[in-house]
């Protein structure tokens, strides 16, 4: 009789758009290739489904928190949960019953994560569980803050934000939990927290059969930004500014954002700094419909704030397009001058001398194209990743004892 196949929980955020859905579709393709079966969980934002968490408001109703089903990443089985006191941030992953039921059914435990705070109710709990986590919680959520209500922003510094670091650190140091970093940042970021080493980094593999070079389809002066530019962590007035100097003094710059929904959420200000003529704004794009894109571009622009790691710039070098980026954390990895692009300040002017001197000079961006598509072979190829997440997760989880 044929052994019944194992089943992974994995903890993650609402599965919309972004890194972190890309990575976690990813480990959904390393667990096929085990014979593991997966199942999803996440708190479901309250403002998106209020009848599925109880409020401070809604207690006295006799109400409990709740989950509700949905078939995601192609077919498997999510649920999205709710929480006691939503309004209190660190209670949206604290393991009540919804958890505790769907936990108990799975052999193995898995975050696959923002910050750690996925892999609450497996640390709070004391079960084995791995985690991949793309940054440390404050500095993720820096920018976000600071655009909270003043009574949001009291509750955040005096309440939400004390008991989360320890929540935090809690996760880090949990003897059951084994952490891998999507960046060297990212683990610089987490072992300070922590006081002790990250289990291993694993950057964000690209697919070289959908993300290559096609060298006849670039356009110079085309540049371009993927990721979700609406958030005020990504810093995208930079890179407007940027583009409105270069194309100030006459270079031909065009501009091509990918990510957000709403195409139309820029308009207004695209208008009021005139440049809309110059700036192509597309949704959020699968990567089959990406990587073309990608392709045509002269250059890789990061305006951030803070990055985990930008998994679309390593997609973009592996279509042999060089990377300008800030000094924002996980690019620093990658973006190496005179190998893969440039780093500079977070000064527009900066920037935009920085984008001159690739576009401008052909020999040089062609040397970059060649260096970024070469160190992404070498560093994030899907190989070198699967291997280090198929070590650790048999380490910590013997399918042989399952």
């Amino acid at each position: 009789m044929r052994r019944k196949r194992p089943k992974a929980l994995i903890s993650t955020i609402e599965p919309v758009d972004g890194g972190v859905p890309t990575m976690t579709r990813w480990v959904v393709d390393l667990l096929q290739e085990l014979d593991i079966d997966p199942m999803f969980a996440w708190y479901e934002p309250w403002s998106k489904h209020p009848t599925l968490s109880v409020p401070i408001h809604a207690i006295i109703n006799g109400r409990r928190p709740s989950k509700v089903s949905c078939k995601v990443y192609e077919g498997y089985q999510g649920y999205g949960i709710g929480a006691w006191l939503p309004e209190l941030e660190f209670t949206h992953y604290l393991p009540r019953r919804p958890w505790r039921e769907l936990i108990s059914e799975c052999d193995l435990h898995l975050a696959v994560t923002g910050s750690p705070l996925c892999a609450t109710p497996f640390a709070r709990m004391g079960i084995p569980f791995l985690a991949w986590v793309a940054t440390p919680w404050e500095v993720d959520r820096t920018d976000r803050v600071k655009e909270f209500p003043l009574p949001r922003k009291l509750l955040d510094k005096w309440f939400n934000g004390p008991v989360l670091r320890h929540l935090e650190r809690e996760i880090l140091r949990s003897p059951g939990g084994r952490i891998l970093a999507l960046s060297r940042y990212t683990a610089n970021g987490l072992e300070a927290i922590a006081q002790r080493p990250m289990d291993g980094i694993m950057l964000m593999p690209v697919d070289p059969l959908q993300f290559y070079p096609d060298p006849e389809r670039t356009t110079p002066w085309k540049v371009g930004f993927s990721g979700r530019y609406g958030d005020p962590r990504k810093n995208i007035n930079l890179l407007l500014k940027a583009v409105t100097i270069l194309s100030g003094r006459g270079h031909p710059i065009r501009l091509e954002l990918v990510g957000e929904q709403d195409t139309a959420k820029l308009r207004q200000r695209l208008a009021s700094m005139g440049i809309e003529h110059l700036v192509h704004c597309h949704p959020h794009l699968p990567p089959a419909s990406l990587a073309p894109i990608l392709q045509t571009w002269d250059l890789f622009v990061i305006p951030s704030h803070q990055e985990g790691l930008c998994i679309a710039a390593l997609e973009a070098m592996a279509c042999g397009v060089p990377v300008v980026s800030t000094r924002c954390g996980g690019p620093e990895q990658y973006v190496l001058s005179d190998l893969t692009g440039q780093l500079t300040g977070s000064d527009s002017s900066e920037l935009a001398a920085a984008i001159l001197r690739i576009c401008d000079n052909r020999d040089r961006r062609q040397q970059l194209s060649a260096g970024a598509f070469s160190w992404v072979c070498s560093h994030a190829s899907p190989e070198v990743s699967r291997g280090i997440f198929r070590r650790h997760l048999l380490e910590l989880f013997p399918l042989n004892t399952l």
